[in-house]
């Protein structure tokens, strides 16, 4: 009896502790003191060259893009970080996929969304212009430098988006300063006369036979030439025109990386409007600043819009 009561004790004391154990497991069978519910288990994030490594490990941008479009349906921020490395590569042109494609929310959210923007539109050729109001339409980060030059105010801190070259650059406290005058790349078309071809043929004017008594005198090659009228045809080439609008921008750098003559693609964070030093009639002349964020060469084999 007495073994009894302190059998039926001890299941009472046991089922209170594990009354207030936590349950692990689907089912409560197994009790464990201080257990903590288990969490689910995520798939660790790709380091960049990781990323890179995937992303260049495909022949075209468009196939690179549906690789990281099928690891986002498994892990959305994985598929983000080689969609990243995708963009940059050097044949990746599909600004409108990034604008309207499932893509846009993530490129609008980022960071360093301005570097990537800036990298496709350089790729794609540098028409800012015309590449700017794709963007607009997507309310996206990046401005022109006619707007920020027309609401200085308005427009200070923002990202402004730039083709232009660098002019007079300057050393300026451990950095360098320069003018960066503003251009828009055109297509102009030329017509070009082509020479005529010549075309020289030869054939003979009759059987030779090499039989003794038989004269071959006027027989053997005939020589026949014939000249093609010439032509014209249209040839299309880019040219950098200069826009009248610029300013003072500003490289933490003191390298001179920028070479002079040679349109970018630069990302500037515009600071406004600062004043210089007063004249002998004590006015001051306010120059338009701005700094260096990000910078690509834009790519020249691809023809802009005709000048017409």
């Amino acid at each position: 009896m007495v073994r009894a009561v302190s059998f039926l004790s001890l299941v009472v004391l046991g089922a209170s502790c594990a009354s207030m154990a936590p349950t692990v497991g689907g089912e409560p069978t197994v009790l464990w003191e201080n257990a903590r519910p288990r969490e689910a288990e995520s798939a660790a994030s790709l380091s960049e060259s990781e990323a890179r490594r995937i992303a260049r490990a495909h022949d075209a941008a468009f196939s690179c893009e549906g690789t990281a479009r099928a690891m986002a349906k498994r892990d959305e921020e994985r598929g983000w970080q080689v969609m990243r490395q995708c963009i940059m590569r050097s044949d990746f042109t599909d600004l409108e996929l990034l604008l309207e494609g499932e893509w846009a929310d993530r490129v609008k959210d980022s960071a360093d969304a301005h570097s990537l923007l800036a990298h496709v539109i350089a790729v794609r050729g540098g028409d800012v212009e015309s590449d700017l109001r794709l963007l607009r339409r997507r309310k996206m980060p990046l401005f022109s430098l006619a707007a920020a030059l027309t609401e200085p105010s308005s427009y200070a801190g923002r990202f402004v988006l730039v083709r232009g070259t660098a002019k007079n650059g300057r050393a300026v406290d451990n950095g360098r300063a320069f003018d960066l005058i503003e251009t828009k790349v055109m297509a102009e078309s030329e017509w070009v006369t082509t020479p005529g071809t010549a075309r020289q043929s030869s054939k003979r004017s009759g059987a030779v036979v090499d039989r003794p008594g038989v004269d071959i005198s006027g027989r053997g090659l005939v020589e026949d030439s014939q000249l093609d009228e010439t032509s014209k045809v249209e040839v299309l080439h880019n040219v950098s025109v200069e826009t009248g609008r610029s300013l003072m921008a500003r490289l933490q750098s003191g390298e001179p990386s920028l070479e002079p003559a040679v349109d970018y693609i630069i990302v500037v964070r515009f600071k406004g409007l600062e004043k210089g030093e007063a004249d002998l009639d004590g006015e001051y002349e306010e120059t338009a600043v701005g700094e260096v964020v990000d910078y690509y060469e834009p790519e020249t084999s691809r023809f802009a819009r005709l000048g017409r």
